[in-house]
């Protein structure tokens, strides 16, 4: 044993169970040798491994033998922290934190930070403190902790802030990255303008001709655009980040491919799926190449192709990616770990888009079962589920539970949404959809009531939100014969179409729509004026004898018929 321990010779991977088997079995059954014994194993194991690097345990994810070697770090490195004194020992376990964080190994990655720093006192260095709780803010985040997560980044800025300037500038890169986490534990919890302030801090101190650096932080600022709702300021940020990694030829490849990845599903997002896709597909192939076969980071490649390949109709394609990124999440992560669902979301959506919709119920009820389990961390996943399950449920006719599930969402977004959020008035419109079906109109009424004042008050008036409300309302009080309503809100429609697209097949409707309310009401001067005006526009739509010209041209005759007679 001493004579490998202290050989200058480089070790192979083919070494590592020998060492493991013969060292650590003599340490279990000698424990008086417990400190120079583990002290020999570290020293062993560091020669088998890759320095601090990430870049470097990145590389080695894709050896196998590396791989198979992992479980004996993380078993001795629990073991070196009974003498974390020792420098080896130290050693060891901070490599085997980092390896279990990069590597996304949840539970090791708890464990072994939260042991760290309880045996991490007063008299260790100030970056050896600071890693610590770096690393254990890194762990609380990969649990979807985001509050206590922010509490040791912040602990850590602090003792970095404390230590004076010298120390706050040897440290720069250190001070520069717990900002920007201290900014993603913002955004996790929805606070977009604390995080913002973090991510411009965190940009200024770079210096110019570190174009790495500027565009890892430009990606990070991008990513707060499009959890905020931004989109386009998103696109255009990743657009910036994007170019830069581009242009640098020792630019990581899983950093290239996850910038090309947000670009890609924000494009996606903003209704320019075809121009996503290319960026998507990108994106899966350099994380095939650069990780290993199960690894989150590849996992949401595929889920986020595969919800890029059901918007563009590619259903079969879709189903396949989603169902290959769920096995490997579900290797990566605890059966009941909120991520876990996003990707059943993904999977449920998929069977519906293939008219499985039963198979998407009992999916997305799994769903909401998890995140149940995690609340209030998960409660804006919920409350987005919960609104899928509800619209599944009515699809399939299933409208008590579609009415139950959709109420349930209504209540708990409004626990923590304002009142006039967009996702408010997006809740109030489904539940109304699902009355109007049950045929309780009165109820559906009140409820797109609603939900018109919400979009108003969050959207702009032109808004396909606020005008799909307008619609929907002046059809069901016409129904109800609630003719002046009906012809209100047609009215309103009709000065929104004016100004958006004066000559289309929505303003022929609306204009027609008018016209039935103003004959019900027995104006009959006006009725004739909206019935002209829908000819009028029919007639340059469609070509002469089209039956949509026919509808309006009868009720017009009609019309003349009760003001002239025969």
């Amino acid at each position: 044993l001493v004579d490998v321990s202290d050989s200058n010779e480089g070790y192979s991977f083919d070494m590592h169970p020998l060492v493991h088997s013969t060292v650590l079995e003599h340490v279990i059954r000698q424990p008086e040798e417990l400190r120079s014994r583990l002290t020999s194993l570290c020293h062993c194991l560091l020669r088998l491994l890759p320095q601090y690097s990430d870049s470097d345990i990145k590389r080695c994810l894709k050896d196998d033998k590396f791989i198979s070697l992992i479980p004996h770090v993380y078993a001795t490195a629990e073991k070196a922290l009974w003498v974390y004194d020792d420098g080896m020992c130290v050693s060891l376990v901070n490599i085997a934190c980092s390896i279990s964080l990069i590597s996304q190994h949840v539970d090791v990655a708890a464990r072994l930070c939260h042991k760290r720093l309880k045996a991490t006192d007063v008299s260790a260095t100030i970056r050896q403190r600071y890693r610590a709780l770096y690393d254990m803010g890194q762990a609380l985040q990969l649990m979807a902790k985001p509050q206590e997560a922010q509490m040791h980044f912040k602990n850590a800025l602090q003792l970095i802030e404390s230590c004076g300037e010298n120390v706050k500038k040897t440290m720069a890169r250190e001070y520069r990255l717990v900002l920007s986490r201290l900014a993603e534990c913002c955004k996790d919890q929805e606070m977009f303008a604390e995080a913002e302030r973090f991510y411009l801090t965190s940009l200024s101190l770079i210096a110019e001709d570190d174009s790495h650096a500027i565009a890892v932080a430009l990606h990070n600022l991008a990513g707060n655009y499009q959890a905020s709702g931004r989109i386009e300021k998103a696109i255009e940020a990743y657009g910036q980040a994007l170019e830069m990694k581009r242009a640098n030829p020792q630019c990581d490849p899983l950093s290239l491919s996850t910038t090309m990845q947000q670009m890609g599903y924000c494009l996606m997002l903003n209704g320019e799926s075809e121009k996503a896709l290319p960026f998507l597909e990108a994106s899966l192939l350099l994380c095939k190449e650069h990780l290993p076969e199960e690894h989150l980071d590849l996992a949401e490649a595929g889920r986020k192709l595969s919800e890029c390949c059901e918007r563009l109709g590619d259903h079969r394609r879709a189903l396949q990616l989603c169902q290959e990124a769920l096995a490997i999440a579900s290797r990566c992560l605890p059966g009941n770990h909120p991520n876990i669902a996003v990707y059943m979301s993904q999977l449920a959506s998929c069977y519906r888009s293939t008219g499985e919709v039963d198979k998407a119920i009992n999916i997305m009820q799994q769903c909401v079962g998890i995140q149940k389990q995690h609340l209030p961390t998960s409660r804006k996943a919920l409350c987005t589920s919960l609104s899928n399950l509800g619209l599944y449920y009515s699809e399939k006719g299933m409208l008590h539970e579609a009415i139950g599930t959709l109420e349930e969402c209504l209540v708990a977004r409004r626990l923590f949404l304002p009142p006039e959020h967009p996702s408010i008035g997006t809740t109030l419109w489904n539940l109304g959809l699902a009355y109007e079906k049950a045929k309780n109109v009165v109820k559906a009424t009140e409820l797109f009531r609603e939900c018109l004042s919400v979009r108003e008050k969050s959207l702009p008036a032109t808004h396909p939100g606020v005008i799909a409300v307008l619609w929907k309302l002046s059809s069901i009080l016409y129904k109800q014969e609630l003719y002046a309503k009906s012809f209100q809100l047609n009215r309103r429609l009709h000065n929104i179409l004016k100004a958006l697209c004066p000559l289309s097949e929505d303003m022929a409707r609306v204009c027609h729509n008018m016209g039935m309310c103003c004959l019900e009401l027995g104006q009959l001067d006006a009725a004739e004026e909206a019935f002209t005006e829908s000819v009028r526009i029919k007639s340059a739509l469609y070509p002469q004898g089209d039956t949509r010209i026919a509808t309006s041209e009868r009720m017009l005759h009609q019309l003349w018929q009760l003001k002239f007679g025969n």
